[in-house]
């Protein structure tokens, strides 16, 4: 069966790869600005002060500031308007945001906020863009929050 489908007009593409690009780097922007202020707040300004969280705070920054460095890599190899398995990264990443806003509502969570709906919708205008699967995507997200959910649960009892 042949799968025809009209023209996509390149300045709506042009256009929508920037969105990406735009809110990929707010959220890892996001992302550093949150675990900077945080690192602050419960550290002291030194470095020491920060090395002494250790270890589930500083872990947990890092992973944080990791996401937002994966979720820009991942926009970054999707250049061009073809599936790959870097589509599914932005939706991971903000599975992984939600169980940090869900659980650290009170604290960090709410702060995270701007990030994991920024990567979200970064998301889905790459899936847009390049005909992606987002009930997979979705999947993704939801699998991903669980995931950290439960690690951070077994970080706490173990």
């Amino acid at each position: 069966m042949i799968d025809i489908q009209p023209p996509v007009d390149p300045s709506r593409r042009n256009k929508t790869r920037r969105l990406e690009w735009l809110f990929s780097s707010l959220t890892a922007i996001n992302c550093f600005i949150v675990v900077i202020t945080f690192a602050f707040i419960n550290g002291s300004i030194s470095i020491e002060g920060i090395l002494s969280q250790w270890p589930f705070p500083l872990i947990y920054f890092i992973e944080i500031a990791s996401l937002g460095i994966i979720g820009l890599i991942a926009v970054g190899n999707l250049q061009l308007d073809v599936k790959s398995n870097w589509s599914g990264v932005p939706w991971v990443c903000s599975g992984i945001l939600f169980a940090f806003v869900i659980l650290g509502a009170w604290t960090i969570g709410f702060f995270l906020l701007p990030a994991m709906i920024l990567c979200l919708v970064t998301g889905i205008f790459v899936d847009r863009r390049t005909g992606g699967e987002i009930p997979l995507h979705l999947v993704y997200f939801v699998s991903a929050g669980i995931a950290q959910a439960v690690l951070v649960f077994l970080t706490l009892i173990g």
